[in-house]
C-alpha cells in the first residue's frame, strides 16, 4: 500500500466510523456518546454536530517538542501494517517495517491566523538517523523524491528554483525565508496543494508520512536515533502570492530497527 492509498484509507475509515456512530444517535439534546476510536477517546454531541475530545493528551503518544509560539512537532513510529490502528491492530499482522508520522499541532492555538502549507517539495530542514555508535546512516538514493506529490498529488510547473528540486532523492533542503506560490504543485480541481491546518486540542496533522524501510536500508538490527525538523510556509497577510517560512522544533527519538523485510 503506497502513501496516497493509505491517506485515502484513513479518510475512508474515519468517514465510515463517523457514519456508524452517528447512526446510533438521536436528536435528543441530552444524548452524549463516548467512543474510543484507535487511540482517541471523544464525545460526540449530536445537537451541535461536532466532536469534543475528552482526553487531548492522547493526541501526543509519541516524542514531541513545543516551541515558544505554542506549535508542537511529534514523531510517531508505528508498525506499517498496523498504522491506522496503533492499539487494537484491527486483526492485521504486525509488520517488521515501520511507518514514521511527523505531526504538527498545538494545545494552545490554531492555524486560523492564516493559511499554512507543507514545503513545496515535502522535504525537511533536518532528517538524520544515527546508529548506536553515532555513525550517520545514509538514506536511500530516492528517499526524498516527490514527497509532496506522494501525499497530495498535483503537477509542478516549469522553471522551478534549484533549491526546490522535488525529484531530488535528498530528504532535506535549504528553505528560503520567502517563496512564491508558483513553486507549489497544482491540482486541476483544487488548485495549489499542500495546505495543512491545526486547531487547539484537536488531533495533530501530519507534515510527513514515510515508510522507514523505503528511506533507509538497515543491515544491522539495533537501537537507532532519529532526528527530524520539519518546516512549514504561511501565506503573507499582505500578498497572497507570497509565503513566509515557519521554523518548527527539531525532535529526536529512539527507534529499534531490523533489516528490511519486504
Amino acid at each position: 500500500m503506497n502513501i496516497k492509498q493509505m491517506v485515502s484509507a484513513l479518510l475512508a475509515v474515519g468517514l465510515s466510523c463517523c457514519l456508524v456512530f452517528a447512526d446510533g444517535l438521536t436528536n435528543n439534546q441530552s444524548n452524549i456518546t463516548v467512543v474510543r476510536h484507535g487511540s482517541y477517546v471523544y464525545t460526540w454531541i449530536w445537537t451541535n454536530n461536532r466532536v469534543i475530545y475528552m482526553n487531548p493528551s492522547e493526541f501526543w503518544p509519541g516524542t514531541w517538542k513545543e516551541d515558544t509560539n505554542g506549535w508542537r512537532v511529534q514523531l510517531c513510529i508505528y508498525p506499517e501494517a498496523n498504522y491506522w490502528y496503533p492499539k487494537e491492530g484491527a486483526g492485521h499482522p504486525i509488520s517488521t517495517n515501520l511507518m514514521l508520522s511527523v505531526d504538527w499541532g498545538s494545545v494552545t492555538k490554531s492555524s486560523l491566523d492564516g493559511h499554512y502549507y507543507r514545503p513545496p517539495n515535502g522535504k525537511f530542514a533536518k532528517f538524520e538517523l544515527l546508529d548506536a555508535k553515532g555513525n550517520v546512516i545514509s538514506s536511500n538514493p530516492n528517499a526524498g523524491s516527490n514527497l509532496l506529490i506522494k501525499l497530495s498529488g498535483g503537477t509542478y510547473g516549469t522553471n522551478l528554483p534549484t533549491w526546490v528540486s522535488p525529484a531530488s532523492g535528498s530528504l532535506v533542503a535549504k528553505f528560503q525565508k520567502t517563496i512564491s506560490t508558483n513553486v507549489y504543485p497544482q491540482d486541476q480541481y483544487s488548485g495549489m496543494v499542500g495546505e495543512i491546518g491545526a486547531a487547539t486540542n484537536m488531533p495533530p496533522f501530519y507534515v510527513g508520512l514515510l515508510k522507514l524501510d523505503e528511506i533507509y536500508s538497515v543491515t544491522n538490527e539495533g537501537d537507532y536515533t532519529l532526528t527530524v525538523q520539519p518546516v512549514l510556509y504561511k501565506r503573507s497577510n499582505t500578498n497572497q502570492a507570497i509565503l513566509n517560512r515557519v521554523d518548527l522544533p527539531s525532535v529526536t527519538t529512539k527507534v529499534h530497527l531490523v533489516p528490511n523485510v519486504k
